[in-house]
């Protein structure tokens, strides 16, 4: 699958959940968020060998219930809860809890095993980018994902020697 099919994907779960987000007016957590962690954990997956379609839902709906940009993990409580109704209702042939377990476990600050999880968990960090954060490849699940974060720290080094470090989460 390429990136213009997932980009399709992402418009699709967009269409339909997007209209449900508590998120869509906010600054860090917003729709663009919602969007590129839906692409990026959908690209992970490709590589992983998870459910694309598994990982870009959860990827979009993955801060769907927050309500603030601050931080804390009840939001992907929230956003866990919400995305249940959200499943049955779109995506009823997805496997509900096992994308609800890991939206809910997506702040925990953990790495994981699971391919679903760890797709959502590193999309979610590679993001971070957005803030001038870098992602620490220790706390990155994929083995994809940590390429991503090398080749995006040697680029940001080629383009800026002797350029402090961005901050590292």
């Amino acid at each position: 699958m390429d990136k213009r099919e997932i980009e399709a994907m992402v418009r699709e779960v967009e269409t339909r959940c997007g209209p449900f987000c508590s998120c869509e007016e906010l600054d860090i957590h917003g729709m663009p968020h919602l969007r590129q962690v839906a692409l990026t954990a959908g690209r992970l997956a490709v590589l992983v060998g998870c459910d694309v379609e598994s990982a870009v839902v959860a990827g979009f709906l993955h801060d769907c219930a927050r309500v603030h940009d601050g931080g804390g993990n009840r939001h992907a409580h929230d956003s866990a809860v919400l995305a249940r109704r959200l499943l049955k209702t779109f995506y009823p042939h997805l496997d509900a809890p096992r994308l609800c377990e890991a939206i809910a476990r997506h702040a925990d600050g953990r790495t994981t095993d699971d391919p679903l999880a760890a797709c959502l968990w590193d999309a979610d960090r590679l993001d971070l980018c957005r803030l001038g954060i870098e992602a620490d490849p220790r706390l990155l699940s994929t083995r994809a994902a940590r390429r991503v974060a090398a080749i995006r720290r040697r680029r940001r080094e080629d383009l800026h020697p002797g350029y402090p470090q961005g901050r590292a989460e």
